[in-house]
């Protein structure tokens, strides 16, 4: 066993699934890298309804 878990979130990993205190940078004694930057604006999830293209048929 590694010791106690942190409870604050987990996240998957290549390894599996880790907590905040077993994530492969916290075991390195590195501090976690910053999130990304996310979707760019203007991508497809922040498109409205009425935004939509619709498909065309084949």
């Amino acid at each position: 066993m590694r010791g106690p878990h942190g409870l604050k979130r987990t996240r998957l990993y290549v390894t599996g699934w880790c907590c905040d205190r077993h994530t492969p940078a916290a075991v390195a004694g590195r501090p976690e890298p910053p999130p990304g930057p996310g979707w760019p604006p203007g991508a497809y999830l922040y498109l409205t309804p009425d935004q939509h293209t619709p498909r065309s048929s084949p």
